[in-house]
C-alpha cells in the first residue's frame, strides 16, 4: 500500500535538522500515525489494542493541525491522498468514540422535568432572571449619570443573586451530576481499547471507516456499497 509513501513526500522542511530522530520524521510519524502503511482495515484496528480513545482523539487532532497549517481553510484538494487521509482519521475518532453519549447524554439528567421539579428550578431561574436585569442597570449606571450610591445599591443587589444561584439546590445537584458524567469521559477516555471494542460493530460508523478505508487504497474484511 503506497498512499502513506505518497503522503510523506509532500512533506518538505527549509531548515536542516540534525538531531538523531530528526524533527522531520517525528513530524510524519505523529501526523500520519493513524494512517495504515499495509494490512487490511481489521489488521490495522487489532493493531490499536492497548491504545486508548484519548491518544486517537490527540493523533488525530494533531493530524487536523498539520492539515490547517499546510493547507489553511480550504483544506487539502479534493481527492488527494491528504483529503482522503482526513476523511479516514475522521471515520475513525467518530468510530472508536462511538459510545461518548452514554457518558455526556445530549439531555441532561438536571434538564429532566423530575428534577427540576424535585430542585426547584422556577426560583433557581426567577433567581438567574433578576440577575441578567440587574447586570443590565449595571451597564446603563456605569453609562449614565447614577450616583455612586446607586451603582453600589446595584451591586449589591447583584451579589445577593450570586450568593442565591451558587448556594440554590439545584445548582448543587447540577454541579454533582456534571463531575460524574465528566469523570466517566475521562474514565471512557482513558481505558485501554479491547479487541472486542475493535471489531466491527455492524454500524453505520463502522461502515463509513470501511469507505474512508478504501478510498486510501486500503482493504477491508467487510464489504458494503461505496
Amino acid at each position: 500500500m503506497g498512499f502513506i509513501k505518497a503522503l510523506r513526500r509532500g512533506i518538505r522542511f527549509t531548515r536542516p535538522i540534525t538531531t538523531m530522530k530528526t524533527f522531520k520524521t517525528y513530524l510524519e510519524d505523529r501526523t500520519y500515525g493513524l494512517i495504515p502503511s499495509q494490512g487490511t482495515l481489521e489488521e490495522f484496528l487489532r493493531s490499536l489494542e492497548g491504545k486508548t480513545i484519548k491518544q486517537i482523539l490527540d493523533d488525530g487532532s494533531y493530524m487536523r493541525l498539520y492539515h490547517g497549517n499546510k493547507f489553511g481553510m480550504m483544506g487539502a484538494d479534493e481527492g488527494s491522498n491528504e483529503r482522503n487521509a482526513e476523511r479516514f482519521v475522521d471515520a475513525l475518532t467518530r468510530w472508536v468514540n462511538r459510545d461518548i453519549k452514554k457518558m455526556r447524554p445530549e439531555v441532561r439528567e438536571y434538564e429532566t422535568p423530575e428534577f427540576k421539579q424535585e430542585y426547584d428550578y422556577d426560583s433557581y431561574q426567577r433567581a438567574r432572571s433578576k440577575k441578567a436585569r440587574l447586570g443590565m442597570d449595571r451597564m446603563r449606571a456605569r453609562r449614565g449619570d447614577a450616583s455612586e450610591e446607586e451603582r453600589i445599591e446595584i451591586q449589591d443587589k447583584i451579589d445577593k443573586y450570586d450568593d442565591e444561584i451558587s448556594n440554590h439546590p439545584y445548582q448543587g445537584a447540577m454541579r454533582v451530576i456534571e463531575k460524574e458524567y465528566d469523570e466517566a469521559v475521562q474514565n471512557y477516555h482513558n481505558s485501554p481499547l479491547t479487541a472486542d471494542f475493535l471489531k466491527d460493530d455492524g454500524s453505520e460508523l463502522y461502515d463509513d471507516l470501511v469507505a474512508s478505508f478504501t478510498k486510501l487504497g486500503g482493504q477491508s474484511e467487510t464489504v458494503i456499497d461505496v
